[in-house]
């Protein structure tokens, strides 16, 4: 480089440089122009981030309904452990009525075989047996 010896030449230039840089300072942080950046960020950034939104809260209302079918399928176990002492009577009621079904069935089928035997024994003649 050549050296510029010209001391007027030098504040000039010197001048001009720093003015050049104070223009590129602020034209870079020019408030307009930064509202501009971040316009298009917002305009690139806040649709895909709307979108996100809605699908986080249509799967918070899913979750939700599942969160619901869930307690009540708990409140429904519980209370079925509950009444497993008046299953238990039910189950024993049932029992002693097949038993006792089965006891009427029996004296029924009994009564009609002596109807019958009855009946047959009067229908059919005495025979004379020869004394």
């Amino acid at each position: 480089m050549t050296e510029i010896h010209d001391p007027d030449l030098q504040a000039k230039s010197r001048r001009a440089t720093g003015i050049l840089s104070e223009n590129l300072h602020f034209v870079a942080n020019e408030p307009s122009l930064a509202f501009y950046r971040l316009q298009e960020h917002v305009r690139k950034s806040v649709p895909p981030m709307i979108e996100k939104r809605v699908q986080v809260q249509k799967l918070h209302k899913d979750l939700q309904g599942h969160y619901y079918d869930v307690e009540y399928a708990l409140g429904a176990i519980n209370s079925i452990k509950n009444c497993e002492e008046p299953l238990n009577n039910i189950q024993e009621q049932l029992k002693n009525a097949l038993f006792l079904s089965q006891q009427i069935k029996y004296e029924q089928t009994r009564r009609l075989k002596t109807t019958q035997i009855d009946n047959d024994a009067q229908s059919k003649p005495i025979k004379n047996v020869p004394i």
